[in-house]
């Protein structure tokens, strides 16, 4: 616990002489920038033709649906298996029915309209975008100067100041 007041009472003095400490201030002779190079970079667009595919349909093949085939047989042929494994009792020829319905159902949809995708070259504008890099001076502090009596005294700062304070 002492050890707690005796820390805290050095803080406090240490705040209290530099809050009641002298200062003086030196009126600024000269402000000079202090420059620091930075790369900026600069975009700009520009437009270029380039070929690009175009898809389009080409051409429809039909189908006609309305004829038994060999892939209407296979569905219908592995619906009523599905349908066996399915069913029990007398639900089994209720299931074996329906699959082979379904089967063949699905297996005729599948011949569908085939149409085929033929593509052309166009040629478009693109646009692009490109960059140019370019190094500048940017001031990043100066440097203010200014005389205690014959002595001179520099201060770096943010901005140009009037006068340049001093703690002593």
């Amino acid at each position: 616990m002492k050890k707690i007041i005796a820390l805290l009472l050095l803080f406090v003095t240490i705040g209290f002489t530099n809050v009641f400490a002298d200062t003086i201030s030196v009126r600024v002779t000269s402000s000079k920038p202090i420059y620091k190079t930075v790369t900026v970079r600069n975009s700009y667009d520009y437009y270029k033709d380039v070929e690009v595919q175009v898809p389009y349909n080409c051409g429809v093949t039909t189908v006609n649906r309305n004829t038994i085939g060999l892939d209407t047989i296979i569905g219908t042929v592995a619906g009523v298996v599905i349908g066996n494994q399915i069913g029990h009792g007398n639900g089994r020829v209720v299931a074996k029915v329906a699959g082979g319905v379904g089967g063949a159902y699905i297996a005729n949809q599948m011949r569908t309209n085939n149409s085929q995708t033929c593509y052309r070259t166009e040629i478009v504008q693109k646009k692009f975008t490109d960059y140019q890099y370019e190094e500048i001076p940017k001031i990043v502090a100066y440097k203010n100067c200014g005389y205690l009596g014959d002595r001179r005294i520099c201060k770096k700062t943010k901005r140009k100041q009037r006068y340049i304070y001093l703690n002593y």
